[in-house]
């Protein structure tokens, strides 16, 4: 059981990570030179969720500024960001039932012995 819950904690906060991560880059869509965080996510060696960010290198587009040069946007793509959330919202959701579930089997458990 103790697994279970270690994967699901893990889970939640990779979750609220990935979350984090697109609301930062959805705020910044506007800022010009911003590079967006893109969340990785792989299996411990423990098991669970390990996350890692990476900066992306990827250039925004040029655009031309007020005073007539030319300054690099943010490329922060805003249908991405979208999805992502989406996504991680419902990696949180899945989570959050996995450990309910867990926590009513251990009391389960725990009213059978007692």
């Amino acid at each position: 059981m103790v697994s279970a819950i270690h994967g699901s904690l893990s889970g939640i906060d990779a979750s609220l990570r990935r979350i984090e991560t697109t609301a930062h880059n959805t705020a910044n869509l506007s800022t010009s030179g911003f590079k967006n965080d893109t969340v990785h996510q792989s299996e411990g060696r423990t098991g669970g969720v390990v996350v890692h960010i990476e900066k992306s290198l990827t250039p925004g587009p040029q655009l031309p500024s007020p005073d007539g040069t030319i300054v690099e946007g943010s490329n922060v793509d805003l249908a991405e960001e979208v999805s992502n959330q989406i996504i991680a919202k419902a990696a949180l959701d899945a989570n959050l039932a996995a450990l309910t579930s867990v926590l009513e089997a251990e009391k389960s458990i725990i009213d059978i012995i007692v």
